[in-house]
């Protein structure tokens, strides 16, 4: 991972690290203003041996400062801890307790035995290092008195002065405490950022898009909250009006070879926009002077007549089952488009897309407009859009920017592949404003010089001969 793989991390999910970051600063200090204030005191004990008693060799210096740090260690014997206890009448204190409040060391280079004790209040504490001071003179005295009753100890330790005692608590370090909370919470935040993205499976750069699928991202739409309601006006304006016509004009160019008059919109999985953008794709198409017919296969889930505002209760059931005509079933919009539903439910709606009827209705319609538009079921839930791509020119997927997993959108493509379908290309569908390089509001779209921006005459003639009349007069923009 570079600087630029790591900033653009950072800024896709600054939400994240920020939240992170606030949320353990608050925690950091609401955690250190609940801490209850720790006070200290020490004591210093002078360890020496009598005049006359104290070696000059290194032997015995050696054994010296051994004996020195026994009595440091010494310091929290669990009977000289009790005694303390008892002495100071500390009864709900336990000799684990104080254990952890009394430590002992060595000064350097020193003969001096400096105890240090905290407790919850000054006076306590000079109170307990007091206490523990005048055990340990009494250990020392104990221990080195000779057996035999008579001579001098080889050791004997002395009081150097009365414990301190301080107004300032040694702990919590408030200031030390806060900066230490702010840098961990922003390196959670960072590191979090960082491995939520490692672990992060969901489809998000065009790039992963393209390797993935294969073919080429025709367009990045920025996220709208306004298109879950409604669809586009047909003369809409903005960012995302401008994706739909640069997608509208990227298709024209997806497969020279062949025109392109029948498309299915699809997607891996439910929920990813496909509805949203086979109907704004085809008033987009419908604004260019082509005539578009926008059908809605997905039986099991139909959602475009309420999206325009029109009647599903006609439609491909009611035509295929001889109750309608489809001159009877298909509607007009007052964006252009005219519009066939689905029609009545079918308790089996592979079955019925799978059907010789069906195939004749989708093979008719082609040759009365210059583009029909499939919003087909997702591929990977059910079986119905791996029938009918064996009846459209080609496949739009949709892929819903940290939505679509990248194995979810290998594996509709490779049940594209399978059937023999053609995969003209993906759609980056509810892309953030600032996702990176996914996002570019209009022109190119990574195909460098915008398609629309070139002449009207170098546009392929999408119009037939033998059209309809009407349809054919009208010119292609």
């Amino acid at each position: 991972m570079d600087l630029r793989q790591f900033l653009g991390i950072l800024r896709a999910r600054w939400v994240f690290s920020v939240s992170t970051f606030v949320v353990g600063t608050v925690a950091t200090i609401l955690l250190v203003l609940s801490m209850s204030p720790v006070y200290g005191s020490s004591a210093k004990l002078f360890i020496t041996s009598p005049i006359g008693q104290q070696a000059a060799d290194p032997t015995a210096a050696f054994f010296a400062a051994q004996r020195l740090a026994s009595y440091a260690d010494l310091a929290r014997e669990p009977s000289l801890l009790q005694d303390v206890i008892n002495k100071l009448n500390l009864t709900d204190v336990s000799r684990e307790q104080l254990a952890g409040q009394v430590s002992a060391e060595i000064i350097a280079s020193t003969q001096t035995l400096q105890v240090d004790v905290t407790a919850d209040t000054p006076e306590l504490a000079q109170r307990i290092a007091k206490a523990e001071s005048e055990g340990i003179v009494s250990l020392v005295a104990r221990l080195e008195k000779p057996t035999s009753g008579d001579g001098a100890p080889a050791f004997v330790a002395r009081i150097v002065g009365p414990p301190s005692i301080s107004q300032t608590p040694v702990a919590p370090n408030v200031p030390l405490n806060i900066a230490i909370g702010l840098l961990l919470s922003l390196f959670v935040g960072i590191a979090g950022s960082v491995l939520r993205d490692l672990l992060d499976r969901t489809v998000k750069t065009r790039q992963e898009a393209e390797e993935l699928s294969g073919g080429a991202v025709l367009a990045t739409l920025p996220f709208d909250r306004q298109l879950k309601k409604q669809a586009l006006s047909s003369e809409g304006h903005g960012a995302l009006a401008e994706a739909f016509r640069v997608l509208r004009t990227n298709l024209q160019f997806a497969n020279l070879d062949a025109k392109v008059e029948s498309i299915l919109v699809s997607s891996a999985v439910p929920n990813e926009g496909k509805t949203l953008v086979a109907t704004n794709l085809a008033m987009s198409m419908a604004q260019s002077g082509r005539s578009v017919l926008l059908i809605d296969a997905d039986m099991r889930n139909p959602n475009v007549a309420e999206l325009l505002g029109l009647e599903n209760s006609v439609g491909l059931m009611t035509v295929l089952i001889g109750r309608t005509t489809l001159a009877e079933a298909i509607q007009s919009h007052e964006s252009g488009i005219s519009f066939l539903g689905t029609g009545p439910r079918p308790p089996n709606p592979a079955e019925v897309l799978d059907t010789q009827a069906m195939r004749d209705l989708l093979f008719g319609l082609r040759s009365d407009y210059d583009v029909v538009i499939i919003d087909a079921p997702p591929m990977l839930p059910v079986a119905d859009a791996s029938i009918l791509m064996r009846e459209v020119d080609g496949a739009l997927m949709l892929v819903r920017y940290g939505s679509t997993t990248r194995e979810q959108l290998r594996l509709a493509v490779t049940r594209i592949e399978t059937v023999g379908g053609r995969l003209f290309g993906s759609i980056l569908n509810r892309t953030p404003r600032r996702a990176g390089d996914v996002y570019g509001y209009g022109y190119g779209y990574g195909y460098g010089e915008p398609v629309e921006a070139a002449p009207r005459r170098s546009l392929p003639q999408l119009v037939r001969p033998g059209r309809r009349a009407d349809t054919s007069r009208r010119a292609v923009r």
